[in-house]
Formats: C-alpha cells, sequence, structure tokens
C-alpha cells in the first residue's frame, strides 16, 4: 500500500513537472509595478485593439507589469517638455530615429541592446531597422511601424477605362494625361491636417528620380544636395504637381478623409502615400463607395532608376526613459510586444498601416480578414527591402531644421517664390551642418 502511494505521488509529480515544462508560467515577483506608455492621437477602438493583442497577453506572463495606457493628441510636443523633467512616461513613443537620437544624445534614453540579445530580437528584426535605432554604438530606439511610400489608386476606375500603374515617367505623363482627359484629378492631394504631408512628395521624387544610390550619397556626406540630379528632380515635381494634383489654392484646406472621398468617388484617381493610408481606405468615412482600391510602387521617374523599388521609413519607434524607476519592466515589456508575432498579425487586420513591425510574419498567423491589397503591400515591401531597392524618406534620415525645410521650403518652389536649386542649396547648407554635428541617422551600408 504505502509503495502505491510512493508510485501514485511520483506520477503526480511528474505530470506536474511535465506540465510546467510545456506551458509558459506567469514571471512571479515580489511586488507589482505599473509602467506608463502615452500614445499619440488614436481612435479607441484602436487602444482596445493595443490592449487586446499586446497588453493583455504580456500582463498575462508578467502579472506583476501594469501596464498603463493614455493617449494624448499633441504626444510629441508634449514629450519634448516632460522628458527633460521627468515626468514624462517609461516607455517613449517617438515620430522616428531622428527625435529619439536626440533624446539618447540627451541621456534621456536607456540603452535596449542587452533585452534585445535576451529576447532573440537581434534575429527577429533586420538589421537595417536596428542600424537606425543605434547612437554610438548602442541601440535606443527600435521601429514600432516601418513604412514606405507608393500610389494608392481607384482600381474600379483603372479598370473600366483600361489604366494600367505607371512605371516609368513616359507612362506616368500618359496616364496622369488620359486621367486629366476625362475630367479627372490625377492625383490628389492636402495637407490642413499635416503640414509635413507635403514632405510624402519630395521624398519620391528625389528616390525615384535622382535614384536611392543618390539620395545614399547625399545622406552620407558624398555627394551635396544641391548637386544637378536633385534640382532636376523638384523642378520636375514642381511641374507635375501644378499640372496634375490637386489645385495649389485647395491644397491647404483638403483633410485626409476628403482626399480620400475623392478617390472613392473618381473625382480623383490617384493619390501618393506612404503605408499608414491603408488605415484609411478599410474606414467607410474616408471610403463610402464600394469601389474597390490597390496599391503599386511609385514609377521611375528616370532610365537609369530602376523600377520597382521604394522608398522606406520609420513612422514611431519605442524607448524607454532613461529616467524611469522601471527601466527592466518597460524595456522587457518593449521587447516582448515587437517579437510578439501574433499580436502583431492580429494588429494588422484591427489597426492597418500602423503596426508594421520589420519583423517576417508567417502566413498562417495573419487573420483571414485582412485586405489581400494591404497583404500585397507588406511582401512587396519586404520583398524589396530584401533586395536592396529601397530609397530613403525624408522624416526617417533628415535632422530637424533640414527636415523642417525640406516641407516648408517646397511651398515657395510651388508658389514661384523660389527656385528649385536655391531650396536645394539651402537644403544642402543646412544638412551639412547638422551632419557635422552627429545629428543623422545611421545609414546602412548599401549592398
Amino acid at each position: 500500500m504505502i509503495k502505491n502511494i510512493i508510485l501514485l505521488s511520483l506520477s503526480f509529480l511528474l505530470v506536474v513537472v511535465l506540465v510546467l515544462t510545456c506551458c509558459p508560467s506567469p514571471v512571479v515577483a515580489d511586488e507589482s509595478v505599473t509602467i506608463t506608455w502615452w500614445l499619440e492621437a488614436v481612435l479607441p477602438k484602436e487602444v482596445e485593439a493595443l490592449e487586446r493583442h499586446l497588453i493583455e497577453p504580456f500582463e498575462e506572463i508578467y502579472p506583476h507589469i501594469n501596464i498603463d495606457v493614455s493617449v494624448h493628441p499633441d504626444l510629441f510636443d508634449v514629450l519634448r517638455l516632460s522628458l527633460p523633467v521627468g515626468t514624462g512616461p517609461d516607455i517613449v513613443l517617438t515620430m522616428g530615429p531622428a527625435e529619439a537620437a536626440r533624446y539618447a544624445a540627451a541621456g534621456l534614453l536607456a540603452p535596449l541592446d542587452e533585452y534585445i540579445v535576451k529576447a532573440g530580437l537581434d534575429k527577429l528584426i533586420a538589421p537595417l531597422a536596428l542600424d537606425l535605432g543605434t547612437v554610438e554604438g548602442k541601440i535606443y530606439s527600435i521601429p514600432k511601424t516601418f513604412e514606405s511610400m507608393g500610389i494608392i489608386y481607384n482600381r474600379s476606375l483603372f479598370d473600366e477605362y483600361g489604366w494600367k500603374p505607371a512605371t516609368n515617367r513616359q507612362e506616368f505623363v500618359a496616364l496622369m494625361e488620359a486621367i486629366k482627359a476625362k475630367g479627372i484629378l490625377p492625383i490628389a492631394a492636402g495637407n490642413i491636417e499635416w503640414r509635413p504631408t507635403n514632405e510624402w512628395f519630395v521624398t519620391v521624387y528625389l528616390n525615384h528620380y535622382a535614384g536611392p544610390e543618390n539620395v545614399y550619397k547625399a545622406l552620407t556626406g558624398q555627394l551635396a544636395w544641391d548637386a544637378p540630379i536633385f534640382v532636376e528632380a523638384i523642378e520636375m515635381f514642381k511641374q507635375d504637381f501644378l499640372n496634375y494634383w490637386t489645385k495649389l489654392s485647395f491644397y491647404p484646406v483638403l483633410t485626409f478623409p476628403d482626399v480620400m472621398i475623392q478617390l472613392a468617388t473618381r473625382k480623383a484617381a490617384m493619390t501618393v502615400v506612404g503605408s499608414w493610408g491603408f488605415n484609411w481606405v478599410g474606414d467607410p468615412t474616408y471610403w463610402p463607395t464600394d469601389d474597390r482600391w490597390s496599391w503599386a510602387p511609385f514609377p521611375s521617374l528616370r532610365q537609369e532608376v530602376k523600377y520597382p523599388s521604394v522608398a522606406i521609413g520609420v513612422g514611431t519607434t519605442l524607448s524607454v526613459s532613461m529616467l524611469s524607476t522601471h527601466i527592466d519592466e518597460a524595456a522587457t515589456f518593449v521587447v516582448w510586444i515587437l517579437g510578439h508575432k501574433e499580436g502583431i498579425a492580429n494588429l494588422l487586420l484591427d489597426h492597418p498601416g500602423e503596426w508594421i513591425v520589420p519583423i517576417e510574419i508567417p502566413e498562417e498567423l495573419i487573420p483571414s480578414g485582412v485586405d489581400s491589397v494591404f497583404v500585397e503591400h507588406i511582401r512587396t515591401q519586404s520583398d524589396l527591402i530584401n533586395k536592396g531597392a529601397y530609397g530613403y524618406t525624408t522624416w526617417t534620415w533628415l535632422a530637424p531644421e533640414a527636415w523642417l525645410w525640406c516641407y516648408e521650403g517646397i511651398e515657395e518652389v510651388w508658389m514661384g517664390s523660389l527656385t528649385a536649386g536655391k531650396y536645394m542649396e539651402k537644403w544642402n547648407n543646412i544638412f551639412q551642418r547638422e551632419l557635422a554635428a552627429g545629428l543623422i541617422p545611421p545609414v546602412s551600408p548599401r549592398e
């Protein structure tokens, strides 16, 4: 009898060991901590999706860590005031690596290298993405949204007239002329909600006319920004903008919903936008018709520039405040959520265009309801990056002053008060000063 009891006890212990070994166990700690995370202006449904797909799964594994999320419409301005005095959040969401680099240089961000390696994130995220968050050899920020520029167009309208997305300059002009001949606006745009919208278009013309290799040379100080190839790109952009885009008198008063509604109702055929545009086309407020949309890479604007390619960038980054009293817990959370593929995959459905983390998401994890055009966009972006067929967005690689001039100065070019040459000359002067000061984010060598 005693022997049987002992055998049963041993069998029970073995089952317990097997269960504990096979199933992830919550991390137990002596006391609970609260980590604060401030978000930019997002909708309540998007916050709820974030909590359901990332925060709650994390808190199940780490029950002693509570994530406190709050929304701040003027987040980036608030951060600039709060971080230096220690009243900011534990988790720092910035608008890009250049801003994160400034905070890191000021000693306001904690290095994340050991947490990234411990979580195996260095094996999941492309080196290009991690390089962007590096300052003086240490990683201080990780991309939350890896994005690229392209064209979203009304596919139903294109199908009706037999139009195809352009792949080169000749096709692009012919397409815009054909659209214009039908009394339809070729390209809709507006910047009343976000003045830096201007730089989206500067970005594509620089990359698809001058070419990614020349933009790379300029970013690394090997070629001046006022070189003829860049001036020619801006001159072409000005002419296209005045001939085929939203009229200059309407452009400053149009909202993003205005732009997308024009596409959906066939008043316009295309818009030039980044990955975030997929968050709009799936919203009936932005796209109120049954017409279908589609996406295509921006065309090559010069024979020497290969097609297809995409100008890539980082929309937002995640960091940890150096002044946080819970750096370990905050860093653990950041690296965990960025490597949680199932949660990221679900956000492709619930918050498309925002959580495009630079890791490979297995096909089987992507919910069936995710728009097939969006999936194609993500796959194309990843494939082109892997092939080295990518360019550079201005908001990712320019330092603050050059970035400001990029989107403010182009308005003077449109209005004719400044030549393309003078615009790029001032751009170059500002950039060279910021480059010498070490303010330009790292640029990975091109293969």
